[in-house]
């Protein structure tokens, strides 16, 4: 059990995950800075990634325009589980990312919740799955979670509060996000592949 503890925070290397990632089962996250330090150069398909953060509004959509224009741009859809709000439309069009492939899923219950980003993971037809989870969520959970990203070969960005930093989680990738005047300021808590990093600056768009 404790070297499945180590393993989830993200405190135990595998050197055999080091080897070459082939591109195609790499999806850039569009930030070069960051790219550099995901191994093959951006996020691992089939894997669920945790961000983390004190507060909403301190860049944390804005960081994932990147993926979101990408992925509008191929005409494929993209979920959002239960945002908090509604997303801000004019954003999105000014950011190039097209309001037809967004599709946002509202549900009733926190046990709904998880039922349907599980099921929206597993399905594959998304290649991007965001999702809230504003509740404490066991750790078999996340399992079933990350299970589901790696069956249907998408991303799923589950968004909760950094409070949950020091908890175990078996989601591939943890990021730690904090606002920072030259955009954000990313910490690599968990990353597939290696260690954890320091914190480094993304430079993200403004809003206008």
């Amino acid at each position: 059990m404790a070297l499945v503890n180590l393993l989830e925070r993200g405190q135990l290397w595998r050197g055999s995950h080091v080897a070459a990632v082939p591109a195609e089962e790499v999806e850039p996250s569009g930030h070069p800075v960051l790219d550099e330090l995901l191994s093959g150069g951006g996020w691992l398909h089939g894997q669920l990634i945790e961000l983390l953060y004190s507060g909403e509004g301190r860049g944390e959509l804005r960081l994932l325009w990147p993926l979101l224009k990408r992925f509008s741009s191929a005409g494929r859809a993209v979920l959002w589980i239960d945002p908090p709000h509604h997303p801000y439309s004019l954003a999105l069009l000014q950011a190039g990312i097209s309001l037809s492939t967004q599709r946002i899923v509202s549900t009733n219950t926190r046990k709904e919740r998880l039922w349907a980003i599980e099921q929206a993971l597993k399905s594959g037809a998304s290649p991007l799955v965001l999702s809230w989870l504003d509740f404490q969520v066991s750790t078999s959970s996340l399992r079933r979670l990350q299970l589901a990203a790696q069956s249907g070969g998408g991303l799923g960005w589950v968004m909760r509060s950094e409070e949950v930093s020091e908890h175990a989680s078996p989601a591939a990738y943890r990021v730690r996000l904090n606002s920072s005047e030259k955009g954000v300021e990313l910490t690599l808590i968990k990353r597939r592949g290696g260690w954890p990093l320091p914190p480094l600056v993304v430079k993200i768009p403004e809003v206008v």
